[in-house]
């Protein structure tokens, strides 16, 4: 790094205050990596987060504010780190890639050997182990690994984080939903969110990266904090990374049954359809069962003693299976109304005259009666203060409306 931009980077120990200082050089590789100045990026990064340490900055920023700016500190250097790295292929350090911008594109002051070394580095700051280290920054330190087709790295770093988990933590992570007071409840959602989003990162990225599905069952079966619906969409999720083909043909076939059986719903006859052929095929054993009764009775077809009128034969009923049928096949033949009920047909025109009688007033019978009303109420009142009839006030309007015609045609 150049003397100018040492010397300008250089934090007294003695005098001043660390915060300002981190603060404006975050600004500075900010700005610097959006314009894609790589190289100035990373100079200001790097050296932010060399005097970045969480102990020193809870003394005088307070915890909560320190760890914040921290964790700022080092996602940008990550971010910085991952833009410019890549794995060499002869001894599998990092360096920096072939084409970014920079001004040497071999060399930068400070670049860091592996991810491990990064990893390290973090630790340090964050008090020296890693369940310390804010999920924030670790999320972030695993993609770069995945990215450069480290995942033994990866794993070491997440099951790390795990074993070393604080006590305060753990027991958010316990606590039963509701317990405590809103801030604990506040802080117990964000643990758990947290330790969620590792463990998918552990189960679903880095563990199949190493072929390590056992581990991943094994580590989903006892893990506590997972709920039972996420449970089970994370089984899929392996199931389908481990098998991909079988979870292929599993859910084709369960669409392939899905369609064979909504066809098998539309091919079946609607009620109406079975009514029908049903009622014609009992209509008809009723009528060759009676035909035969007939004739071996001796009785013709035009000889119905009970089916005369005027007749002093007592009438014999038909049997009750011809009647059922009989009106089975009559009502199936007949239209049905909006209710389902089947619609009776009307006998003569006076029913028919009477039914739309019947509708009218019983829709606009109401207004009907109060216009009828009024107009006798209108009728009565002209007849006794003797005003002109409608006759007159009709011509009176017409011939006004007449010349008024007559002047515009002027």
């Amino acid at each position: 790094m150049p003397a100018q931009l040492a010397s300008m980077h250089t934090v007294s120990k003695t005098g001043g205050s660390l915060v300002p200082h981190l603060k404006m050089l975050h600004q500075k590789a900010s700005r610097a990596l959006i314009l894609g100045q790589s190289s100035t990026a990373w100079e200001h990064s790097r050296v932010a987060v060399q005097h970045c340490n969480i102990e020193q900055l809870t003394c005088e920023y307070g915890e909560q504010q320190a760890r914040q700016l921290c964790c700022r500190l080092w996602i940008l250097y990550i971010c910085v780190l991952s833009s410019l790295a890549e794995l060499a292929e002869e001894d599998g350090r990092l360096r920096v890639r072939r084409g970014s911008n920079t001004t040497e594109n071999t060399k930068l002051e400070g670049f860091p050997a592996s991810v491990r070394d990064v990893w390290d580095s973090i630790m340090a700051a964050f008090g020296g182990y890693a369940g310390n280290v804010d999920s924030e920054v670790l999320v972030p330190t695993v993609l770069l690994c995945l990215k450069l087709r480290d995942a033994r790295t990866a794993r070491d770093i997440v099951e790390a984080w795990l074993a070393t988990l604080s006590d305060e933590t753990v027991y958010l992570l316990r606590q039963e939903d509701g317990a405590g007071s809103a801030q604990r409840q506040q802080q117990r959602t964000m643990a758990k969110a947290s330790y969620l989003r590792v463990c998918e990162l552990y189960m679903l990225h880095i563990l199949p990266q190493l072929n390590d599905f056992s581990s991943a069952y094994d580590f989903l079966n006892l893990c506590t904090v997972v709920s039972e619906p996420a449970r089970d969409e994370f089984t899929r999720r392996l199931d389908l990374l481990r098998n991909p083909v079988a979870v292929e043909k599993k859910i084709k076939k369960g669409g392939t049954r899905r369609k064979s059986r909504k066809q098998r719903q539309a091919r079946q006859p609607t009620t109406c359809q079975n009514v029908l052929p049903t009622a014609l095929a009992t209509c008809a054993a009723d009528n060759n069962t009676k035909s035969l009764v007939r004739k071996d009775a001796g009785i013709t077809a035009a000889s119905y003693p009970w089916r005369q009128k005027g007749t002093d034969h007592q009438s014999v009923p038909e049997p009750v299976g011809e009647q059922q049928s009989t009106e089975i096949l009559i009502n199936a033949r007949r239209p049905t109304d909006k209710s389902g009920v089947v619609a009776h047909r009307p006998r003569n025109m006076l029913s028919v005259l009477w039914n739309v009688v019947q509708r009218l007033m019983g829709r606009w019978g109401f207004t009907l009666f109060t216009l009828a009303i009024s107009i006798a109420v209108l009728r009565l009142a002209m007849q006794n203060l003797r005003l002109p009839s409608f006759r007159a006030i009709y011509r009176k309007l017409w011939a006004t409306i007449k010349m008024g015609t007559q002047v515009t045609y002027i």
